[in-house]
Parts: C-alpha cells; sequence; structure tokens
C-alpha cells in the first residue's frame, strides 16, 4: 500500500481513493480513524492522507504520533481541513502538506505526486 487515506466521512474516503486509484496509485481507506494503527502494522505507507478534524479522533493526534515514532517517521502526512487556521496548525505539528477543502481534483493530485517523489 503507497497511500492511505484516514477520514471518518466513508464518502470523502470513496471519493480520495477513487480519484487516487484511478490515476494509478496503490491506496487503501480507513474510515474508522481509530484503526489506523492497524494498518500501519500490516502495511507501511509511503503517504497517510487524513482529515484534520474528525469525531472521536483528531488529523493532528495521529500526525504527531506518526511524525514522533521512529518507525513511521518517513510517512509523509497531508493533512486536509476546511478550517480557517489549518495550514498554520499543520506547519506547526509537522505535517509534510496540506490540502484546502473543498479541494479540486488537480491539487489533490499535483500534491500526491510531489510528496511520492
Amino acid at each position: 500500500m503507497k497511500i492511505l487515506v484516514v477520514d471518518d466521512n466513508k464518502d470523502i474516503c470513496t471519493l480520495i481513493e477513487s480519484i487516487l486509484l484511478s490515476d494509478g496509485y496503490d491506496v487503501e481507506s480507513c474510515c474508522n480513524p481509530a484503526e489506523y494503527r492497524q494498518k500501519l502494522a500490516t502495511a507501511k505507507p509511503e503517504l497517510i492522507i487524513t482529515d484534520m478534524l474528525m469525531s472521536g479522533f483528531d488529523g493532528r493526534t495521529l500526525t504527531k504520533e506518526v511524525k514522533r515514532n521512529s518507525e513511521t517517521a518517513d510517512i509523509k502526512v497531508m493533512l486536509m481541513s476546511a478550517h480557517p487556521d489549518a495550514a498554520k496548525i499543520c506547519t506547526e505539528i509537522g505535517a509534510d502538506d496540506f490540502l484546502a477543502k473543498p479541494f479540486e481534483i488537480d491539487d489533490l493530485i499535483d500534491k500526491v505526486e510531489r510528496l511520492l517523489k
């Protein structure tokens, strides 16, 4: 698995997964954010795309966990959000990139290509 999409909104997971699969990427989604650790244990992705604010779990927490663990610190993390301060927050917590919601498909693909180079 090259890309893991983590979002508590199943429609967003399905949309991003479909876009990236049609562009030739190896992608899997996780609609229960609390289960992302299981996905990391079975297959280490090169990129995690996650929502910043999710019910019951926070993309900021996920980013910090991934970046602070020496076994996963090299995984790129891109946070998504419509929150007005999201870009600043992403920088502060060590995310590799930020995608503003709503997003254009081309922006998503451009950011994924850049992060996976």
